[in-house]
């Protein structure tokens, strides 16, 4: 079990943005943003905060970094911070050119024009899942993580299930509510249907009564005219 470091105690009061950067011995780590108007620093390395990107949870923001291996001295990044905040801007690059050399040859207009170049320089942009699929990237290195993915994947899938449950089962409830709806019909009806029945045999056994009649005395005439020899 890894506990969190001391910056992360300092978390627990506080109600900011927070970023979570992945370090380079794939550990996630989470930061509090100090804002430098659209970037920010820390000991991982200086990130640029795209609001677009931010993801919430509840009422809190969150952004989603990868260090690529980059780390810089706490006491430069708390030092560039505080020069950020009285305006001291040529002192900041003097202080970012011991951790990017490169910088101190290059002319930009505005500080921010600096921040760019080593953002972009470094990859330290914020990570969506439209770009780089983080979190699935981060935990298909991580064995522990894909067994937690896994339950978490199973345990949503049921909770879908049951919330939408298939057609099966109502199946029987539909025949039965129908039996029961053709029987009420019968019950309320079938004393008429009842007496049609018996009318419609009654008017059938009439009309082969009649027939049988008709025809006994049909055989009766042509038998007495055949013995009288009429």
């Amino acid at each position: 079990m890894k506990f969190p470091d001391w910056a992360e105690y300092g978390l627990i009061f506080y109600g900011g943005p927070l970023a979570i950067i992945m370090t380079y011995k794939n550990h996630l780590k989470l930061r509090r943003i100090n804002s430098m108007k659209d970037y920010f620093i820390n000991e991982f390395g200086l990130f640029d905060i795209d609001s677009e990107s931010m993801y919430r949870y509840g009422k809190q923001l969150v952004l989603i970094y990868n260090s690529h291996g980059t780390s810089i001295p706490k006491k430069i990044a708390r030092k560039v911070y505080s020069l950020y905040q009285r305006g001291k801007f040529n002192q900041i690059r003097v202080e970012l050119a011991k951790i990017y050399p490169e910088i101190q040859y290059m002319k930009f207009k505005t500080i921010y024009d600096m921040f760019s170049f080593i953002v972009k320089n470094t990859q330290h942009r914020t990570i969506d899942i439209d770009t780089e699929k983080f979190l699935p990237y981060y935990r298909c290195y991580n064995p522990i993580s894909i067994k937690k993915l896994n339950e978490a994947c199973w345990a949503a899938r049921k909770a879908v299930e049951e919330l939408n449950p298939s057609l099966k089962p109502p199946f029987p409830i539909i025949v039965a509510v129908i039996i029961g709806i053709v029987a009420l019909a019968f019950i309320q009806n079938g004393p008429k249907y009842v007496r049609e029945a018996v009318a419609y045999l009654e008017d059938i056994g009439n009309a082969a009564e009649g027939n049988f009649i008709l025809w006994l005395k049909t055989h009766m005439i042509l038998g007495l005219q055949s013995l009288f020899g009429g």
